[in-house]
């Protein structure tokens, strides 16, 4: 009788522990807007956050981009989504356009800092562990972004170098750094170099 006494309060004590460190997790994931992000990234590195931003992705690219002009130019930020995302994060995932695209959606993941990551230029990275919401999404277009990408923010990263052109495809063109023609790749149309 006492041992089973002993097992059964053994397995309450488990029980109550993985419920706490489950709501000690999601307790600890700070909300952030993306303004504030890059202006001090310094402050969320090693933390959880949740963040609404537009994820911009193609050919060696893979970054978070603001959802709405911040006041004042920030860090690049470059994302990795996990490939192991489950559940109604999975099916979110899959409504990204293939290849190349833009994704408005609140993502939710660790911050870190101290790069390099990606092509080397980003200091910081967001590894997304989740997707909360996804609000619109857009395989770039040769001639300008969807309604929904900011335009023209005087002095942010969101403005294109050419109004007339999209920023997914330009950052992409200018990710080939051997200084040679860019080649366009199958399934995607790039803009010609300026």
């Amino acid at each position: 009788m006492k041992s089973c006494i002993l097992i059964l309060g053994s397995v309450l004590v488990l029980l109550v522990s993985s419920c706490s460190v489950a709501a000690q997790k999601s307790e600890t994931t700070q909300e952030v807007s993306y303004c504030d992000l890059v202006k001090a990234p310094e402050q969320f590195v090693g933390k959880h956050i949740r963040v609404r931003a537009i994820y911009k992705y193609g050919f060696e690219m893979q970054r978070l981009a603001p959802p709405a002009c911040c006041p004042e130019r920030g860090a690049k930020i470059w994302v990795e989504i996990k490939s192991e995302l489950e559940g109604d994060s999975l099916k979110l995932y899959r409504k990204f356009p293939k290849g190349m695209g833009l994704a408005l959606a609140t993502f939710e993941g660790k911050f870190d800092g101290g790069g390099p990551y990606g092509d080397g230029g980003y200091r910081f990275k967001l590894t997304v562990e989740k997707i909360e919401t996804v609000e619109a999404t857009a395989k770039p277009s040769a001639h300008h972004d969807p309604a929904w990408v900011p335009k023209n923010c005087e002095t942010s990263n969101a403005a294109p170098s050419n109004p007339n052109t999209s920023t997914v495809l330009h950052e992409a063109q200018h990710s080939n750094r051997s200084g040679e023609s860019f080649e366009t790749h199958p399934g995607y149309v790039y803009d010609a170099p300026q």
